[in-house]
């Protein structure tokens, strides 16, 4: 990523949750409406290639705050962890070097198991992250029975029950169910997030820049957007979802990806319906990210502020027959990325470097000319390859070939998404693509060489 600083601006880090790459109306790939990020992007860079380092919630989240990836963390899926109190971070690094840190929305830095039962308790762990002002949001999935600022208010307004057993009937079957939620607009978790950040940044008058975190909970399932934004996708036909892919040797060794989806069988009707009610999920957040940006123009901070758009990773949204995320396929590997400086640099750029999630926070300190105090795994400039992990499983990707490979380092999939964009024939498990497993297993081998080294790990970085 090409680098500008001139002064040390306020910092705006916005982002999503499961929101795909081609989700953005500006990449002209579906009938999204996005005019807010659209704007953004024309005033900044688009990145076309930044792959998530972990196709789940937690290890992403995790793996961006801590510029580790899951290997070294030892966070492969959304099993209980806490994110270590005393580990460094770049949060960190910003709150020392001057910074007003804050965050509202969703984090997942520990479990949303019901072991905090009230959130509230739980901001002076995440103060100790290094954000100082803190309002933080339960997953969509667990706003029925996590109390937090949100869920208190929709207690004491004798809705919260309701919330409960409309996220119960969802799951119970179909999990494909797409009607809007019981809570009004104005109550929707999304809404809250933008208007809790809005507050905040409306009565900013502190002398100190502000790093801001707004962290949505959305465009994640259930599929529950408000009608007031589902209703402009009525009837609107979305693309078809990718077919399930060949392979074309059909002995190739198993992976994590053959053990079958997480959720009932749903139909074509529902993959429309999801889509649809996704794309209104999407555009509720870009109206929520339009208000904040409103704010920065009316206080004449939008030049003084660096904006990231990002997500934590992708949505099948029906490809190959799958909902949600847990594989390493484009739509649950690749998310959206935009970066706004000010000055006007990078104006209306589209990158398809490859860039990784843990690459955010050295970009947003090197930007902010703030040092980076700790020795971790992101970096500025572009990658030659980038990496992603789930369940020990390990995927490399050139910007053509993709490979992955099981839990012993054998490949099972692969890509070349030149030739073959949208993932139809993997080639993985037979002779005629042995030297090209090798290439890539080689490149594996020398990833976990260089990022086993003492200093990336929490241990090394956990201040005593």
């Amino acid at each position: 990523m090409a680098k500008e600083h001139k002064k040390q601006p306020n910092i705006l880090l916005l982002m999503t949750d499961q929101m795909r790459a081609d989700a953005l109306g500006c990449r002209g790939l579906t009938p999204t409406r996005t005019p807010n990020l659209d704007k953004l992007a024309s005033e900044g860079t688009v990145y076309t290639n930044c792959a998530t380092v972990s196709p789940i919630c937690a290890p992403a989240r995790a793996a961006l705050l801590a510029g580790l990836y899951p290997h070294q963390m030892g966070i492969w899926n959304n099993d209980p962890h806490t994110f270590p109190a005393g580990a460094r971070n770049w949060v960190k690094d910003l709150r020392d070097a001057g910074y007003r840190t804050s965050v509202f929305g969703k984090t997942h830095y520990y479990p949303y198991n019901g072991s905090v039962p009230d959130m509230r308790d739980a901001e002076p762990l995440i103060q100790s992250y290094g954000y100082q002002e803190v309002d933080e949001i339960p997953g969509p999935r667990v706003s029925g029975h996590l109390l937090s600022h949100m869920t208190a208010h929709w207690r004491d307004l004798g809705i919260w029950d309701a919330v409960r057993e409309d996220l119960a009937s969802r799951y119970r079957g179909n999990e494909a169910i797409a009607r809007p939620s019981v809570l009004p607009l104005e109550l929707y978790p999304d809404v809250y997030v933008g208007e809790t950040a809005a507050t905040y940044l409306r009565s900013y008058d502190r002398t100190e820049p502000f790093f801001c975190f707004v962290s949505f909970g959305g465009p994640h399932d259930p599929w529950d957007c408000p009608q007031e934004f589902a209703h402009e996708y009525e009837g609107v036909p979305m693309p078809e979802p990718l077919p399930i892919f060949t392979d074309k040797y059909p002995e190739r060794p198993q992976g994590v990806w053959d053990k079958g989806p997480k959720h009932p069988p749903f139909s074509a009707a529902d993959a429309q319906a999801i889509r649809r009610d996704y794309a209104g999920k999407v555009s509720l957040i870009d109206a929520q990210i339009g208000k904040l940006l409103e704010i920065l123009h009316d206080k004449d901070l939008l030049e003084d502020t660096i904006i990231v758009f990002t997500s934590d990773h992708g949505e099948m949204n029906g490809d190959y027959g799958r909902l949600y995320k847990y594989n390493f396929f484009q739509s649950s590997l690749m998310v959206p990325l935009i970066v706004r400086v000010p000055a006007g640099a990078g104006v209306g750029a589209v990158s398809d470097e490859l860039v990784e999630l843990i690459d955010i926070g050295p970009r947003i300190l090197e930007l902010a000319g703030v040092p980076l105090s700790y020795p971790q795994c992101g970096g500025a400039e572009a990658n030659p390859l980038v990496f992603s992990e789930y369940e020990q499983e390990t995927m490399v990707y050139d910007g053509r070939w993709k490979m992955v490979v099981n839990k012993h380092l054998q490949p099972y999939l692969l890509f070349d998404l030149q030739a073959d964009p949208n993932e139809q024939l993997n080639l993985a498990g037979g002779a005629g693509y042995r030297d090209k497993e090798q290439e890539l297993l080689e490149e594996i081998g020398a990833f976990l060489l260089r990022t086993a080294t003492t200093s990336y790990t929490w241990e090394a970085q956990t201040h005593a």
